[in-house]
């Protein structure tokens, strides 16, 4: 699918999410566990695991709902997330890459295992005048599918979410 394609199907996809919130609309944070937000979860995302999270892929994409007076005042892009020892003892350290419908921000580092929160700030031309935005992440190094786990792993996900 080309780029274009891609951009059509998004709008769709977040035009089609009118259930996911509470208000008929895009919710703001979408916590992994809540199977009414999936549709939410455009690409990249494993099933939940132990009621509560999801094993994502190394490029992983989510629609949010922004704020309130996110299109004067911005937010903050929150990812709570963790990386088992397992990962962490093949590479040293993960890096995150996040943009929101297509605007880049400053990648973030994990260095240490156990539930981590990324932030980054997203400024308020990014959200100005937007109902629902795509995010769309990236893990480098990700492990590849293996003989024990067909599945490519990047993350574990706990919730994404535009916060005030």
């Amino acid at each position: 699918m080309n780029r274009r394609g891609f951009v059509s199907l998004t709008a769709a996809l977040l035009a089609g999410c009118r259930r996911s919130g509470r208000n008929g609309d895009l919710a703001e944070v979408v916590n992994m566990a809540d199977e009414s937000l999936a549709p939410q979860l455009l690409r990249g995302f494993h099933s939940v695991e132990q009621g509560g999270w999801r094993w994502t892929e190394s490029k992983f994409a989510v629609a949010l709902k922004p704020p309130r007076r996110a299109s004067s005042n911005g937010a903050t892009l929150e990812l709570k997330c963790s990386l088992p020892e397992a990962v962490l003892a093949r590479h040293k350290e993960v890096t995150v890459g996040a943009a929101i419908d297509g605007i880049p921000l400053p990648s973030a580092r994990i260095t240490a295992t156990g539930i981590r929160e990324l932030r980054w700030k997203v400024p308020a031309d990014a959200l100005k005048d937007k109902t629902g935005v795509t995010v769309e992440f990236t893990v480098d190094p990700f492990l590849p599918p293996s003989d024990t786990d067909r599945r490519e792993l990047g993350l574990i996900v706990h919730t994404a979410g535009l916060v005030k």
